[in-house]
């Protein structure tokens, strides 16, 4: 006794609509890496080796974040050695005039004191800059806003820059001991060594992080990480001292017209003291726009680095993730064919009925 097994039309059917949903997924998938050149499912081809993949992408994604904050980090440095730039330039036009009327009163003296004040109010505009909202020269205090305009009145003091200078000069010195006298007073003014914030650089000319803390020791920088355990402090403060020498000989010329004094003694020395301040002053600029150019190799160098690094991971990341475009070019053309004829074998089972063999 035998037996036939028998399939009826409408299981093979079903059969057949199965197959041909699972290769028009399958064919998608192909032809998804065909023209992506990445793998339709990377973590289940992968298996265990996933969480290297996940590694990977964590370290690159690590990597792009410094690259991008370096990218900011050489803009601010850009902006600040720009601005530099530009301090030591106003100081360095006055400075000349001074220099020829060092010893006594000769051409262009008496533009002199107009001169300073033009100097000093561009000087503290360049110094008072912002990038994205931060003041680049007020220190670790990026939200004071570095310098009070030379005759604006300090709101945390209630007096400006210009009433505390006028106030040690009045009329100018008559006498070499009144000159020696208000210098004294002017260079305690600008060392901050004053008590009283009214009397003091940093207490009235800049609100931003003094040079010294509580505590008497040199207060903290800003700094920035540059990559995985390097950090690099490149904040430039508009209290730095070659910015208030500059600013100390401009307010020395600002608050006094030279040509009106008439003691050439007096003169002399009161010129001297101006002359110092200012070769000082950009002495100071030129060494801090040398260390801001410095900042800016260590960044580009990094930022090398980190590129090359990135290159690598990327690669690694491929290798992983990336499909072969022959293979998946080779399984795009088989599905298509099988696909062609199963709709084939579907359409003849379609056209199968009991009346035919009647």
């Amino acid at each position: 006794m035998s037996s036939i097994n028998t399939v009826s039309t409408l299981q093979l059917s079903l059969t057949t609509r199965k197959y041909v949903a699972e290769a028009t997924q399958a064919l998608q998938d192909a032809s998804q890496e065909l023209s992506t050149g990445v793998k339709s499912d990377i973590f289940g081809d992968l298996g265990a080796r996933a969480a290297q993949l996940l590694s990977l992408r964590a370290r690159e994604d690590n990597t792009q974040a410094y690259i991008s904050s370096n990218e900011i980090l050489d803009s601010k440095l850009q902006a600040m050695l720009t601005s530099v730039d530009a301090v030591r330039g106003q100081a360095q036009g006055v400075l000349e005039t001074s220099l020829i009327n060092a010893s006594r009163p000769s051409i262009g003296v008496t533009a002199l004191q107009g001169e300073a004040k033009s100097a000093m109010g561009s000087i503290i505009a360049s110094l008072n800059i912002t990038y994205n909202g931060d003041y680049l020269f007020a220190g670790i205090d990026s939200d004071a806003q570095p310098l009070t305009r030379w005759s604006e009145t300090n709101s945390g003091t209630g007096t400006s820059p210009e009433a505390v200078l006028q106030a040690i000069v009045g009329t100018g010195p008559t006498t070499l001991a009144e000159a020696e006298d208000m210098i004294d007073q002017i260079n305690a003014f600008f060392d901050s060594a004053n008590a009283d914030p009214a009397d003091n650089f940093e207490g009235t000319f800049y609100s931003g992080t003094p040079l010294l803390d509580g505590s008497g020791a040199e207060a903290p920088r800003v700094t920035a990480r540059i990559d995985e355990g390097q950090a690099l402090e490149y904040g430039v403060q508009a209290n730095d001292d070659g910015f208030r020498d500059m600013l100390k000989g401009l307010a020395m010329l600002a608050v006094t017209d030279v040509s009106a004094i008439e003691n050439q003694e007096v003169y002399a020395r009161w010129m001297e003291e101006v002359n110092d301040a200012l070769s000082g002053g950009l002495e100071g600029g030129l060494q801090t726009s040398a260390d801001i150019g410095f900042n800016q190799q260590v960044v580009e160098t990094t930022q090398g680095r980190l590129g090359d690094l990135s290159l690598v991971q990327t690669t690694q990341i491929s290798n992983y993730e990336g499909a072969d475009p022959y293979e998946a070019a080779t399984m795009v053309e088989a599905l298509q064919t099988q696909l062609q004829a199963s709709y084939s074998v579907t359409a003849r089972l379609a056209s199968l009925s009991l009346l035919n063999y009647l």
